[in-house]
């Protein structure tokens, strides 16, 4: 079942499961080289019951090495014919990311050397064995600086 899933120990974005990992790749580089995972991971129970997790992959999120980097996340309820949804905020070096509204929310801390400033990119990922991932909509604002003089 789910319990043979965790976002700590799953192989984070990198990992291949028949349902899983797929998402979004921020503050990631051309290369990919840096990129912070902000993901889903699906697993069907022998209830055959969908558990999902949201989970965030800083393990590549930065060249530094004096950093901890971790994957982490949780489970995030999906109500029956709920389509997935993840709002991202990316500044600096802050990800958040929202799973179903706000359901499920993780905040990570990154220090990204290569993906900074215009050298940061957006990705789309899916690394599932077993299931086809359409992105019904894909908005991206920029966010003027918050700097208060």
């Amino acid at each position: 079942g789910a319990a043979a899933y965790s976002c700590g120990t799953g192989g984070g974005a990198v990992g291949r499961g028949l349902m899983g990992p797929f998402g979004l790749l921020v503050l990631a580089d051309d290369q990919l080289s840096e990129r912070t995972a902000v993901f889903f991971y699906l697993v069907k129970g022998v209830d055959g019951n969908l558990t999902t997790f949201f989970c965030q992959d800083e393990l590549r999120s930065s060249k530094a090495n004096d950093l901890v980097k971790r994957v982490y996340g949780s489970l995030v309820p999906v109500l029956d014919g709920e389509n997935l949804s993840i709002r991202t905020l990316v500044d600096h070096s802050i990800v958040e990311g929202f799973a179903q509204g706000g359901r499920t929310c993780i905040t990570s801390r990154v220090y990204p050397t290569k993906a900074i400033y215009e050298s940061a990119k957006i990705f789309l990922f899916n690394n599932a064995t077993n299931v086809r991932v359409t992105a019904k909509s894909l908005k991206i604002w920029e966010l003027n600086s918050a700097y208060i003089r």
